[in-house]
């Protein structure tokens, strides 16, 4: 399976495209040894090719001192901030770089490490980190912006101290054997614009991702609707992932505009919790139709909402695969 995921990343000609799914592990997933097994699990029930983690999405912020509550997950939810370090603009000079083995980062490089030795060297697996600005605003509760207005030197600092962390994580995890990062951007839209995200997002992400240049397969996720994407386009990263069918462009779009990275999506999150097979089955004749299918591996935009209905999947990967 490896082999079919470098060949799509290589815009290589594949008998058929790779392919994941991905949803939350409530309750689990602030246990290594236990989202492991789920995600294991999960991925041999649906025979996926490659694997993208899914730790809760604040662990990237515990660790500076964020109280957190991952009480609505089970039922479809978001986890929440419910006390952060940053209640003025100088406490900012709190956010500092720290050891990624240890804490609530090592207790991820150890739910990865488990993932990378169940799956073994066929099953390629991403580590999910977040954009340095993204983590600077799950830090400080929504001050963010107005701190960085008010205050801009000093959440600069917090940024370079933040974009360190998060190379020192993706390089680690690289080490033990993944295979890249999946770096999910939140932030930058085009309401934003592209102006305000060179100034204050741009820099600190190139620099979180030199922690992953070891990585032969690095994705770039861009959250959300309305985003900027002919910037983050040219992250350097190997794929593309984005809410393709929910946001533009849509996959022949950004091919028939000259784009030529591979792309990692195509499959609405809503179908899929419709169990709308139909409509799923339209999002792959999409995905396949541009280019031919070259460079396509298909995954949803985003994550599927918990819970997921495992049958329903199984159905999509047969269809993949050519047995349905």
């Amino acid at each position: 399976m490896s082999d079919l995921v470098r060949a799509a990343l290589a815009v290589e000609a594949t008998p058929r495209p790779p392919y994941a799914f991905w949803t939350h592990y409530p309750e689990t997933d602030l246990d290594p040894e236990a989202i492991a097994r789920e995600t294991v699990a999960f991925a041999r029930a649906t025979r996926q090719d490659f694997v993208k983690s899914m730790p809760n999405g604040l662990y990237v912020v515990e660790d500076w001192g964020v109280r957190t509550d991952f009480s609505e997950i089970a039922a479809g939810g978001v986890a929440k901030v419910t006390a952060s370090p940053i209640e003025a603009h100088e406490d900012w000079a709190k956010i500092r770089r720290f050891d990624p083995t240890s804490g609530t980062l090592g207790r991820e490089l150890r739910h990865l490490k488990l993932l990378v030795e169940a799956l073994g060297p066929s099953v390629p697996v991403l580590a999910t980190v977040f954009s340095s600005v993204t983590i600077a605003k799950k830090v400080s509760g929504g001050l963010f912006a107005q701190h960085a207005r008010s205050h801009p030197a000093l959440v600069r600092a917090a940024l370079d101290e933040i974009s360190a962390t998060t190379a020192a994580f993706s390089r680690k995890a690289i080490e033990i054997g993944c295979a890249g990062v999946f770096f999910a951007v939140q932030d930058a839209t085009a309401t934003l614009g592209e102006a305000a995200w060179r100034d204050m997002g741009l820099a600190y992400d190139l620099a979180a991702l030199e922690g992953a240049r070891a990585g032969w397969f690095n994705a770039v996720h861009m959250h959300g609707d309305d985003i900027a994407f002919d910037l983050i386009a040219t992250y350097p990263v190997h794929v593309l992932n984005w809410h393709v069918g929910e946001t533009p462009p849509t996959i022949a779009q950004y091919r028939e505009s000259g784009g030529r990275k591979p792309v990692l999506g195509g499959l609405r999150r809503t179908p899929i919790t419709q169990r709308d097979m139909a409509a799923v089955e339209a999002d792959i004749v999409a995905a396949l139709s541009a280019d031919g299918g070259r460079g396509i591996l298909l995954s949803p935009g985003c994550v599927i909402r918990h819970p997921v209905n495992l049958d329903l999947l199984k159905r999509i990967a047969a269809r993949i695969r050519g047995e349905a």
